[in-house]
């Protein structure tokens, strides 16, 4: 008779053991959804944060010593004959996306890396989500998404920062 309740016993626990872990996992999926809701306003805030004119800013870092590099900046979309064989994943191995740059190799290896923000002179705030062919140096990429918005873009110099946020 002992063993019969100890077996029931068991049985009870590990059935409720299932339950909380289902319950976990549903609480788990609610938080992830709502942190990718949150996310674009937590960026606008963050750049609400920092408005101030580009040089002002830009001119506090380079007093702080944090780097400030002139950049050829130009813009590209996910056209097959722009990237490599899925245009729609960036070298990060995230989607490509409005808001998002592509930097030379050199950067890169100075720090310039996925995920880091860097505020661009005159165009704002931008991620490192995807890296240039090898042939381009001091450089950066902004993803538009648009091949006519891209070409009217066009190649400008500008003053780029890494950003510590």
């Amino acid at each position: 008779m002992t063993r019969h309740l100890t077996l029931a016993v068991l049985t009870a626990l590990a059935a409720a053991l299932v339950c909380t872990l289902a319950a976990l996992a549903a609480q788990a999926s609610e938080i992830n959804e709502l942190k990718s809701l949150s996310a674009p306003f937590e960026y606008r805030a963050e750049v609400a944060r920092m408005i101030v004119t580009d040089q002002e800013y830009l001119r506090r870092l380079e007093s702080q010593s944090l780097p400030v590099s002139h950049v050829t900046v130009t813009a590209y979309n996910a056209d097959p004959a722009q990237t490599d064989d899925d245009p729609h994943i960036a070298a990060s191995m995230r989607h490509v996306r409005p808001g998002t740059i592509a930097v030379s190799r050199d950067l890169f290896n100075k720090g310039w890396v996925f995920g880091k923000k860097v505020r661009i002179e005159g165009l704002g705030i931008f991620e490192v989500n995807d890296l240039m062919a090898a042939r381009h140096d001091r450089a950066v990429d902004i993803f538009l998404g648009d091949n006519q918005k891209a070409q009217a873009f066009g190649k400008r110099r500008a003053r780029a920062a890494l950003l510590s946020i």
